[in-house]
């Protein structure tokens, strides 16, 4: 297998297990691109693609860039939400202008993800720029399990000059409402949720999460990423009377104070 298909495969893979798990298998195939933009995990674009037949697909993309500094349930996470879009412009109504709206809100919860435009709870669940946290008891955890635990699941490539993760995620109890009740609740609580929230990490030190799969908990530490050589952004200059050094940027140009004459860029 060639590394691009090495790259693209587990994408699929995840795609297929969480469109059974959490759609009935309702969503058609789409195509997956890897994409980097900054401060943004992964995007929808519906019918994107197009042949030579006239058949259109839609594309999910990915940022490679979060990959390396994200545990998977992270990637996972952006995955089931993109795919919650998809979903939306199938089957429902999206809104104009990349507005996640509250029909939108409500399959993420669904699934078992909770919108938030913070990522934490306390955010609006709906809104141009949403993120979400993981409900606890959800659907998307569960899955999200069945899939970490499969020791033949793994992301094989990773970005080595990875970003920082755009925020750090967490997990809430799932609240005991009527699903059909808990968009409209959460529209309007001023804390999304009366819940015990934790982190990621907290989760996995309480055993919660898989521990046969370090991948779900710790993906950095799964591969070893060298570290690129820094670029360097100084140059060291002499003054060709007193010798004096001094560094700074290559197109400096200043003159030594005492002999009067330019600094030379060694």
């Amino acid at each position: 297998m060639s590394p691009t298909d090495e790259l693209y495969a587990p994408l699929v893979t995840a795609y297929d297990h969480f469109n059974a798990c959490l759609f009935d298998n309702a969503l058609p195939p789409v195509i997956f691109t890897l994409q980097r933009k900054k401060n943004v995990m992964g995007f929808f674009a519906a019918k994107r693609w197009g042949n030579a037949q006239g058949k259109l697909c839609s594309e999910i993309s990915i940022n490679p860039a979060y990959f390396a500094s994200s545990r998977m349930i992270e990637i996972f996470q952006t995955l089931v939400h993109e795919m919650v879009h998809a979903w939306q412009f199938h089957f429902g109504q999206p809104s104009d202008g990349h507005y996640h709206n509250r029909q939108w809100a409500q399959k993420m919860m669904d699934v078992g993800l909770m919108p938030s435009d913070t990522g934490e709870p306390g955010g609006a669940i709906v809104g141009r720029h949403m993120s979400d946290f993981i409900m606890k008891q959800g659907p998307f955890m569960k899955a999200a399990n069945t899939l970490t635990q499969d020791i033949d699941f793994r992301l094989n490539w990773v970005d080595r000059l990875a970003l920082p993760k755009l925020h750090e995620p967490v997990i809430v109890d799932t609240p005991t409402l009527a699903q059909d009740a808990l968009v409209e609740h959460c529209a309007h609580a001023s804390d999304v949720l009366n819940a015990n929230v934790v982190s990621l990490d907290d989760e996995a030190a309480s055993g919660a999460l898989p521990s046969t799969n370090d991948d779900f908990n710790a993906m950095p530490d799964t591969f070893y990423l060298p570290e690129v050589a820094k670029r360097q952004t100084r140059s060291k200059h002499v003054c060709p009377g007193c010798d004096t050094k001094i560094y700074g940027k290559a197109t400096l140009n200043v003159i030594c104070g005492d002999c009067e004459l330019p600094f030379e860029r060694e």
